[in-house]
């Protein structure tokens, strides 16, 4: 988690709050970091090329490094404007000399939280802000000790802010806690009511035991074994089509997968996310029923899927939808067989195809 350009300038700086956290818990560099640095604005435009302006509470610029996206506080911010409420946001850890600050105290609170395994969180006071408790219980084994604050809709937020709020959140390792939280406390209403929807959408209890389309997708994460965004987004927006869809032919939710990729497409341009990332996601979400079917389509509809190099994760959304429900894992391993022998197939035709059969 060191960043080279702030060391080499030198400049201090240190994380705060939820990457803060990280580097206490030892977790992998997140996507996305927050941080405050002694550089001033014009230092930090001259340090870091991709920097933006977003306009965030808080945070003066949005950089992009190495594959991340930094959340940065700068010498030249004004006070505690806009801070966050809760104490955990404001500790911090400074990754040269591997010193925390802990300025509310909470260091016993922590260790104690480190000490429960993820299904036990830790009851946690003052977490009234609903974006904060659902940062903090989608990341850490934290639990609000009351219900939060309903959220309070505010039209100068930037789109920027939501995509990061949303982001930090279904790539945790706890994304259904803070998932519920959005919900309860009107978040989703308010900026994706798309997948609010979705809780007043019913499930056949027969072969969804978790009940509505809301609580089903909330459930698929808790199978994913190395949250990516890509992968999240798929989750999130997977079933978004079903409160649109219509029965046809027996099928209770026709057409839902199509329909959701359109939702999707939309409200992830909304939030601001990358054209690239909503082509991938959107992709992810059109073909999510196929692994299931790879057995009955012919080889002209199936291949081409095959061959796409999102296909792992197409299998890694099937496993999360398929892991949800009571159909059990079957599905899940014919279709990784069929892959397996799709790849095999394909490399023996590139082998055959060099000049003497042999390898290039």
């Amino acid at each position: 988690m060191v960043l080279k350009p702030l060391e080499e300038e030198p400049r201090e700086y240190r994380y705060l709050g939820i990457s803060a956290l990280e580097g206490l818990w030892g977790f992998p560099a997140a996507t996305l970091a927050t941080l405050e640095t002694e550089a001033t604005l014009p230092e930090l435009a001259r340090i870091f090329p991709e920097i933006t302006f977003p306009g965030l509470p808080f945070w003066d610029v949005l950089v992009r490094h190495e594959g991340r996206e930094l959340l940065i506080r700068s010498a030249d911010s004004d006070g505690s404007h806009h801070a966050p409420r809760h104490p955990l946001f404001h500790f911090a850890w400074e990754p040269g000399t591997r010193r925390f600050s802990d300025p509310a105290g909470l260091y016993p609170l922590l260790k104690e939280a480190r000490r429960r395994s993820l299904p036990e969180p830790l009851p946690l006071d003052d977490l009234e802000d609903p974006l904060e408790a659902a940062l903090l219980c989608a990341r850490f084994p934290f639990a609000p000790a009351r219900s939060p604050e309903p959220w309070q809709e505010d039209p100068s937020l930037p789109a920027a802010f939501h995509r990061l709020i949303i982001s930090q959140i279904i790539t945790g390792p706890r994304a259904w806690a803070g998932l519920e939280i959005l919900r309860r406390s009107g978040y989703l209403a308010a900026v994706l009511p798309e997948l609010d929807q979705m809780n007043r959408t019913e499930h056949s209890k027969e072969g969804h035991p978790e009940g509505n389309v809301w609580r089903h997708t909330v459930e698929t994460f808790r199978y994913q074994k190395n949250p990516d965004l890509l992968v999240s987004l798929a989750l999130l927006f997977h079933d978004s089509g079903k409160p649109l869809a219509r029965p046809r032919e027996g099928r209770r939710f026709d057409g839902h997968a199509e329909l959701g990729a359109r939702v999707a497409a939309s409200a992830l341009k909304r939030l601001g996310f990358s054209s690239g990332l909503i082509d991938q996601a959107t992709w992810l979400i059109r073909y999510h029923m196929i692994p299931g079917a790879l057995e009955s389509l012919p080889d002209h509809r199936r291949d081409p899927l095959m061959a796409s190099p999102l296909f792992p994760q197409l299998l890694e959304l099937y496993r999360c939808d398929l892991s949800s429900s009571f159909r059990g894992p079957e599905g899940y391993y014919q279709a990784c067989t069929r892959y397996r022998r799709f790849l095999k197939k394909n490399r023996h035709r590139k082998t055959s195809a060099v000049p003497g059969g042999g390898r290039p």
